[in-house]
């Protein structure tokens, strides 16, 4: 269902975007913005529809932090199917249009990690949870995927020619307490149920996964951070978008 809601918004787009945004505006865009623009409006769907479901499955979460076996709820096994639907996707749009990707997210090494982490995820979260194991962690990671409502905003007033607009300006400042809030500031709690967590429960393959994988999304969130922080400084004070690509 996830992966032909994301194939339908691009239907959509295809039929319509010219005509809402206006033909003029869009056609001004480059060649590979307007091919990237129709995908990136997809990324929208994971930030309201897995965060719907991410979100209570945190507050009403019955297991222990420090244990890696807990109940499922169906609110997480939900989440978890319409972002794995979503990275689906977006892992054969980065294939498909990889010259148009590249240009749009500032180079290939960005997608080498969107790449390693959709992988990652398609794989061992399902796995994960149909053995009852890290929910509280891929909880977590799944409530993250609200933070693409600003990063596709930011990309789509930048594609626009809005950057010098107030509503990027907010929409950018924005991003930063949410980023920080959702991605990082659980960092902590996580790295703690990482450390105390019941390791003997696990198989020696299904430790070593966890060993070696679970830290991967808090280390890709502080890589993220930094730039989207560094970024935002530098545009405040020189007026320069250090993430806006030519």
């Amino acid at each position: 269902m996830s992966i032909a809601c994301n194939a339908f918004i691009m239907l959509v787009s295809l039929c319509f975007s010219r005509r809402v945004v206006g033909a003029k505006r869009f056609d001004a865009m480059k060649p590979h913005e307007r091919t990237t623009w129709h995908t990136n409006l997809c990324t929208f769907w994971p930030a309201f529809a897995v965060t719907a479901y991410a979100l209570p499955a945190i507050a009403t979460f019955s297991g222990k932090s420090d244990s890696f076996v807990s109940d499922v709820s169906a609110l997480t096994s939900k989440a978890c199917g319409l972002s794995i639907g979503y990275m689906t996707w977006d892992l054969g749009v980065i294939l498909a249009r990889w010259d148009d990707q590249v240009v749009a997210y500032g180079g290939k090494g960005a997608l080498y990690l969107f790449i390693v982490h959709h992988v990652f995820s398609i794989v061992l979260w399902p796995y994960a949870l149909m053995r009852h194991l890290c929910a509280y962690h891929i909880n977590y990671f799944l409530v993250s995927e609200v933070t693409n409502f600003n990063m596709s905003l930011r990309w789509i007033l930048a594609a626009l020619n809005m950057s010098n607009t107030k509503l990027y300006l907010i929409n950018g400042l924005a991003w930063i307490p949410l980023f920080l809030g959702v991605r990082v500031v659980v960092i902590p709690r996580l790295f703690a149920a990482y450390m105390n967590s019941d390791w003997g429960v696990l198989t020696t393959p299904q430790y070593y996964a966890a060993l070696l994988t679970l830290p991967i999304p808090s280390l890709l969130n502080l890589y993220w951070a930094q730039q989207i922080v560094v970024g935002a400084a530098k545009f405040l004070i020189t007026g320069e978008d250090v993430l806006k690509q030519d």
